[in-house]
């Protein structure tokens, strides 16, 4: 089977988490004897053909006003220009054409719109090819992907968005099936009106390859307890709110090891009010440097994350996780059993729940066990790639037999 994956970056240095579980997906299914081409943007122009891994690489010179890149932010300006072209853009639909006729996949996996826009389902619906569109974000639903603006998670869609937003809503009943990587990703899209007619809908949760990540590794004991938070350091991501409650928590074995980076001016803010000894800001680090480093992992995220990849790599370290009440987090944990929930607009819960692991070694050692065996799904790439097959299978058939009945209408 040949597998056009339609992504706005190809490369996870890029992009991101969406990124990191397109390329597993890739591997895996190369290693089971599939094809798999790659279809993503670039900031130069027309198509550029390359190879990774034995994968085949069409890259799309961006047709708007600048090429998305996290070191280059635009101005707010820019940023609005940029997202009334990509509302519903032809100007890329080209490029989708030119390459789903040089490569005829069997199946289209769009993930990532951003650049392409929502006018690409338009494209691949009118080339005949089944495809499903893979829920890592709300796009769909919001400019900026998150539903998340200032300090505050959006109940419903902004006047902004809803006008940037006006042909999605129709034009999302238009993919053969849509997959969310949580439960909590594909209930929202359907509770807002969105891929409602979709005839397949299915939930599959993302995984890693644990050789990857080498989840077996061990560190050096250590005193004390040390929490851990890795990930990108944005307001959102709830990295305030840690360290406030960990300012509040006045365990003196306590440590607060921080790995990742974000906007530097926001980082040094950070690094400037952050006066305790017992936190340390590790800059970039692999996550099989970090997560052996740590007891326990928090992820204390504002925002709706859909499916963070940090919860179930932290479980699989056989770490306690530590998770806000937030998008499809909930998902992962079972609260007093791998690791513990919390409201991350309670400074008190966040507190107490640092003291609970802080405290109590027993509670540790039985959520470290624990951890590890809830992650086990989260790792097992077979069954996660059979998941996908079958969907493939599923809409390649539903496909056939649609277009059959269509002849037989037409005669």
């Amino acid at each position: 089977m040949k597998i056009l994956f339609l992504t706005t970056y190809d490369d996870p240095r890029d992009g991101g988490g969406a990124e990191l579980t397109i390329w597993t997906l890739i591997r895996t299914l190369v290693e089971h004897g599939h094809q798999c081409v790659v279809l993503s943007t670039h900031a130069g122009r027309g198509l550029v053909r390359l190879e990774r891994d034995g994968v085949h690489i069409w890259r799309a010179g961006i047709r708007n006003f600048y090429w998305p890149t996290k070191e280059k932010p635009a101005s707010q300006w820019a940023k609005l220009a940029w997202h009334a072209v990509d509302s519903y853009s032809s100007l890329m639909q080209g490029h989708l054409r030119e390459v789903l006729f040089a490569e005829q996949p069997d199946v289209v996996s769009v993930h990532s719109l951003p650049g392409w826009s929502a006018a690409s389902w338009e494209t691949i619906r009118l080339s005949g090819t089944p495809f499903v569109q893979v829920l890592h974000d709300q796009y769909s639903i919001c400019a900026r992907s998150s539903m998340f603006r200032g300090d505050h998670n959006c109940k419903k869609q902004c006047i902004d968005c809803k006008l940037l937003r006006l042909p999605h809503r129709g034009t999302s009943n238009y993919p053969t099936a849509v997959v969310g990587v949580s439960r909590y990703i594909l209930d929202h899209h359907l509770a807002q009106g969105y891929f409602r007619e979709v005839p397949v809908k299915r939930v599959i949760h993302n995984t890693r390859n644990p050789v990857h990540l080498d989840v077996h590794r061990t560190a050096e004991p250590h005193l004390g307890v040390r929490f851990g938070f890795i990930g990108r350091l944005d307001p959102s991501k709830g990295i305030e709110v840690l360290l406030d409650a960990f300012f509040r928590f006045k365990h003196s074995e306590s440590e607060l090891w921080i790995g990742g980076v974000g906007d530097s001016a926001y980082v040094d803010r950070l690094k400037r009010r952050t006066e305790d000894p017992r936190v340390r800001f590790l800059g970039r680090v692999r996550p099989q440097d970090f997560y052996p480093e740590v007891d326990a992992v928090v992820v204390p995220s504002l925002w709706n994350d859909t499916f963070p990849g940090v919860v179930f790599e932290g479980l699989a370290y056989g770490k306690p996780v530590l998770g806000a009440r937030r998008g499809g987090i909930p998902e992962m944990i079972q609260h007093g059993v791998n690791g513990f929930l919390f409201d991350p607009e309670n400074a008190d819960e966040l507190v107490g729940v640092l003291a609970s692991i802080a405290q109590n070694c027993d509670v540790r050692r039985s959520m470290s066990d624990a951890a590890r065996a809830s992650s086990e799904p989260f790792l097992d790439t077979d069954a996660w790639l059979r998941s996908y097959l079958d969907l493939y299978k599923e809409i390649s058939a539903f496909t056939k037999s649609r277009a059959r009945r269509h002849d037989l209408f037409d005669t």
